[in-house]
């Protein structure tokens, strides 16, 4: 197989750049060349059966207390992270796929650093909705230029647990505690306000249907989730990739999951380039945002 294309199938344009900045969310349909995902199939059905790499959070619903049956739709929602520092093809993919290019665009950033990657599954019949939550939380940072990419491997519609961001919450000025994704429980040892009750049917939720080849970007502080996935015989397979631009700063927010490298920070230090948190775009001398 031939070495995917660092360059995406067409720019972001300047009518997707001001959605991104006013909704804090914005989908980029036919971006990224899907032969990206091609090399990329493999290895996330590997990681899948693997739970040295990832977590069954259905099961972790159900022992936190969760009314669903964990067996109910026969299927689980499996989440795992950090797969870029272990295996060559997610390395590529957060490092020299068009994404960061396409994250430093839209942040208006003039260099972008990689946080993270997560491999986030919805098998068929997988009752558990992702709660609303807001990824800034989680993350050891602080500034305006920091998003994530989420990247479906398969079609994805309403039915089969398509993301949902409310519009405009990235502008609130709020970091909520981080939850545990299948409930709305803070994690242990966090402090601030814990996230609004938002329903999925809220007039301020957009759900975004979306294909292999889109690529959906939203800011650290939109507040988004997912829902269930009703079908009986798809997957809901994506990859997410979180990156920071110029400007930020680390953070160290008590109680939220650590990274090795953060033992090395203060809160307040810029961030800069690392092996944990790597540059890997800069803007090219004399081009504009």
């Amino acid at each position: 197989m031939s070495a995917p294309s660092a360059e995406p199938l067409r720019p972001v344009t300047d009518d997707e750049i001001a959605r991104f900045d006013a909704d804090g969310f914005v989908h980029l349909p036919g971006i990224l060349p899907t032969t990206w995902l091609e090399h990329l199939a493999g290895p996330v059905d590997e990681t899948i059966t693997d739970p040295s790499t990832t977590v069954d959070m259905t099961a972790l619903g159900a022992g936190l207390g969760g009314t669903e049956d964990p067996k109910a739709g026969g299927g689980r929602f499996l989440s795992g992270v950090d797969h870029w520092l272990h295996h060559e093809a997610f390395a590529a993919f957060a490092t020299t796929s068009p994404l960061p290019a396409i994250a430093g665009v839209l942040m208006g950033a003039r260099r972008v650093h990689l946080y993270e990657d997560s491999v986030l599954v919805k098998e068929p019949g997988t009752a558990d909705p992702t709660v609303f939550h807001q990824d800034l939380s989680y993350f050891h940072l602080a500034g305006e230029r920091i998003c994530t990419c989420w990247i479906p491997l398969d079609p994805v519609s309403v039915d089969t647990g398509a993301m949902a961001y409310v519009r405009g919450s990235h502008l609130s000025g709020s970091v909520y505690r981080p939850n545990w994704f299948v409930n709305r429980d803070p994690l242990p040892g966090t402090a601030g306000k814990t996230v609004p009750d938002i329903r999925h049917d809220d007039d301020r939720v957009v759900r975004i249907p979306a294909r292999p080849g889109d690529v959906i970007v939203h800011h650290a502080a939109t507040l988004h989730g997912a829902g269930p996935n009703r079908s009986a015989t798809v997957s809901r397979r994506a990859v997410s990739v979180r990156y920071c631009g110029d400007g930020v700063r680390y953070e160290i927010r008590p109680g939220a999951p650590t990274k090795p490298h953060h033992a090395e920070v203060r809160s307040g230090d810029p961030v800069v380039d690392h092996p944990g948190c790597p540059l890997v775009w800069s803007r090219p001398l004399g081009s504009g945002r």
